[in-house]
């Protein structure tokens, strides 16, 4: 399939995991692709997946919780890419902590990269998308859809992710923007099959919801993202998919 051709997409959190998997799975489409991450090393790496499958890439180290770069790198994607179709937002950060003990810095820290970061590059990235009648596709969770254990901030964010890609969806809808999320559980990435755990912690409460056929692959995440983010997904709007395995059913 080349759903991608002509289809100039920005993706962030593409060094690894969800990201790096979308990215590589745009590339064998036919996408040209601007990538972000703060992880310079990951990035080439895709970078060099991507190159080795005929995409145009271009990279950039990016902190999405900073409004100036996320602001500079968008314009550098429209400029060097003639335009902005398709907004992959799936840079996030996880951190578990008794709720308790969980301090205004880490609270700070996960808005800032999950919330924060996912509305500076779409509200950046909006006038380039009504122009091209492009979409975004959001990274929620199933923590924003059930509490998890020793994640109750971590769930927050992602919920207002799921908020905000709502909002979106309704205010720019009749523009031709469609904005929705992929609603992973369990990933095998490196941020969720080893995370550090909080101190003494309670498995039962950890273990109460997961997976029925083991972690999904990031290559599975991938192909939802894609479809969402394709012309087969182009009477879906405002939509939360949820790709958990049946961990929530």
């Amino acid at each position: 399939m080349n759903r991608f051709d002509n289809k100039r997409v920005f993706v962030t959190g593409a060094a690894s995991g969800i990201g790096q998997a979308t990215a590589v799975r745009l590339a064998s489409e036919g996408a040209s692709l601007y990538l972000t991450d703060l992880n310079e090393d990951g990035l080439g790496d895709t970078a060099a997946q991507c190159v080795e499958l005929g995409a145009d890439v271009e990279t950039r180290k990016l902190d999405v919780s900073d409004e100036a770069a996320v602001n500079a790198a968008i314009e550098d994607c429209a400029s060097r890419l003639g335009g902005i179709d398709v907004v992959c937002n799936i840079a996030g950060v996880l951190l578990l902590e008794h709720f308790e003990k969980t301090t205004v810095d880490q609270f700070n820290f996960l808005v800032n990269v999950n919330l924060l970061g996912t509305f500076l590059t779409s509200r950046a990235a909006m006038p380039y998308l009504v122009e091209s009648g492009g979409n975004i596709v959001n990274t929620s969770s199933t923590s924003a859809l059930a509490g998890a254990g020793y994640g109750a901030v971590y769930g927050a964010t992602k919920g207002a992710v799921s908020a905000l890609t709502r909002g979106i969806a309704v205010e720019f809808g009749k523009k031709g923007v469609r904005c929705n999320a992929v609603v992973p559980g369990e990933v095998a990435t490196a941020m969720t099959v080893a995370p550090e755990l909080p101190e003494d912690p309670d498995f039962t409460i950890m273990a109460r919801q997961g997976p029925l056929n083991g972690a999904a692959t990031p290559d599975q995440l991938a192909s939802v993202v894609a479809m969402l983010a394709s012309d087969d997904g182009a009477y879906i709007n405002g939509a939360e998919v949820r790709a958990d395995g049946g961990g929530l059913s």
